[in-house]
């Protein structure tokens, strides 16, 4: 199973980067940022990504049984509330810390190349 930028966008979590995190809220910022998850997450193991891959499929479904909101018709202010919530679930605190890290790196340094990783391990 793959991690496609598709199901990083259909999980909402790239609209709730960018309200939440000023780095994240230009589109070039958010484009750069989604690659890099879907591309770090992709390289890990199958078990892993199968996790990732169930969680991000229900997060809408959590953050609206928190907020009472669908994150594409919440505001700014409620989704930070709700990401704040969602932070005390178990495995979803798990889930934005590294999704938002890996987002986070990525908006900063962009996808990582086949390339780069090779010269890093080598």
């Amino acid at each position: 199973m793959r991690i496609t930028e598709r199901t990083l966008h259909s999980s909402g979590l790239p609209v709730c980067w960018a309200a939440a995190y000023a780095a994240l809220s230009s589109a070039p910022a958010l484009r750069e940022a989604v690659r890099h998850t879907t591309v770090s997450l992709d390289r890990t193991p199958a078990g892993y990504r199968w996790a990732m891959a169930a969680a991000l499929r229900s997060f809408p479904v959590a953050f609206h049984a928190v907020t009472r909101r669908r994150i594409r018709h919440a505001t700014p202010e409620e989704i930070r509330a709700g990401l704040a919530r969602m932070r005390g679930l178990p495995g979803y605190a798990d889930v934005l810390r590294a999704t938002t890290a890996l987002a986070l790196y990525g908006a900063l340094d962009g996808t990582p190349s086949r390339a780069r990783t090779r010269e890093a391990a080598g």
